[in-house]
């Protein structure tokens, strides 16, 4: 009877302009999927959409295997945000909030990587303030450079495996000087 009385409701606040048809009834009913929707617009199965192409270029970068980033939210996407969620301690709904989507754009136009790539200067810089040789600073992810990442990684208990994901930006930061 509860239930029969919130749907009513709902229909009576749709119905009398209170709410804003379906999208605002969805909030409602689902709010981490009707932030998602304010975040990254109409998410449809199987549907191109340029903000989850976007979002998916941020999580591959940040090393979270999405598979081909094809604008198309599918399950090894939702799985990447939860993880991201996981490990930045946010409230993990696998749903890209507001909260998630600024805390992985923070990552995206942070120190470590601009336009989906690795900043390779500042890696760099950051591996050698931290004590390790990345060999020249060129600005190139070259053998020299992926060593010393794997040695920092190593060092700081991380798998070794010398891509520059959350992980391991997470711990440069604290040896990045603008």
């Amino acid at each position: 009877m509860l239930l029969n009385r919130w749907g009513i409701l709902l229909v009576v606040l749709a119905l009398s302009g209170a709410a804003s048809g379906c999208d605002r009834i969805y909030g409602l009913l689902h709010k981490p999927g009707g932030e998602e929707r304010s975040v990254l617009g109409e998410v449809v199965f199987n549907e191109y959409n340029p903000k989850v192409e976007e979002l998916q270029q941020i999580l591959k970068t940040l090393g979270y295997n999405i598979g081909r980033a094809d604008g198309k939210f599918g399950a090894a996407t939702r799985e990447a945000v939860a993880k991201f969620q996981a490990e930045e301690k946010l409230e993990v709904t696998r749903f890209v909030d507001k909260l998630t989507w600024e805390r992985l754009r923070s990552y995206a136009d942070g120190p470590f990587i601009s336009q989906g790539q690795v900043k390779a200067l500042n890696v760099q810089r950051a591996l050698l303030a931290a004590g390790y040789d990345p060999g020249r600073i060129d600005g190139q992810m070259g053998t020299r450079t992926r060593e010393a990442v794997k040695s920092f990684q190593r060092d700081r208990g991380l798998s070794p495996d010398g891509q520059v994901g959350l992980r391991t930006i997470k711990l440069l930061a604290e040896y990045h000087r603008e």
